[in-house]
């Protein structure tokens, strides 16, 4: 018995931990409809469905679009924020080791927030050969974090250098989908292509940048 790779890997997932708070329809309708025509299958994860057991245990994916909130925290770690309303009794082993921590949006809206090096680490394999698209602030901050998931196989790892708003890291990460997957363009080319066409973040000046996995 044999799975064939090509099939069992061409899953897209989109995490939308923002969908309750800052809805986006359009974003996810284009997303999907990119992916879907390049030939993946497309899970969607909404607002609260984004919870930090589903982020420890993702796997399967050959590309990631999560659509969350990110930050540094005080101990130089980049945390993504999960779309669980925060609570101080929950996953209290995990507040205690610092692997999950208290989000807080600048809306003042707390989440619970993992460190991102958990990302998929309840899978051994669940992030193998994945692209991940983190959209939200300050993705590439934290050099630890990003050799944390190439350790873990993540192949391609593509985020924003500083903060960054919503709206334009949906319409940046829309045309970068498209660069990827419609028109196959290398990961280079493609994020050369996206900040050609969208630029900066006009407010905070931030740039996608991305990092791929030597071997």
């Amino acid at each position: 018995q044999h799975t064939d790779p090509n099939t069992e890997m061409s899953k897209a997932v989109i995490l939308d931990g923002l969908y309750r708070l800052s809805p986006n329809p359009s974003f996810v309708q284009s997303v999907t409809g990119k992916s879907s025509a390049a030939g993946f299958k497309v899970d969607i994860f909404r607002g609260e469905n984004v919870t930090i057991n589903l982020l420890r245990n993702v796997n399967g994916y050959k590309v990631l679009i999560l659509r969350l909130h990110s930050a540094v925290g005080p101990d130089g770690f980049l945390y993504l924020f999960s779309g669980e309303p925060y609570s101080p009794s929950g996953y209290t082993l995990e507040q205690l080791s610092g692997s999950v921590t208290n989000g807080i949006t600048e809306e003042g809206d707390e989440f619970f927030a993992i460190n991102a090096a958990v990302l998929g680490k309840e899978k051994p394999s669940g992030l193998n050969d994945s692209t991940l698209i983190l959209m939200g602030c300050n993705g590439t901050s934290d050099e630890m974090t990003i050799e944390a998931l190439f350790e873990q196989k993540v192949k391609t790892y593509i985020s924003w250098s500083g903060k960054v708003d919503l709206s334009h890291t949906d319409e940046a990460t829309m045309t970068l989908v498209n660069a990827l997957y419609l028109q196959r363009l290398s990961v280079g080319n493609a994020v050369a292509k996206t900040m050609a066409e969208i630029g900066p973040d006009p407010k905070f000046k931030s740039i996608l940048e991305y990092h791929v996995r030597n071997g």
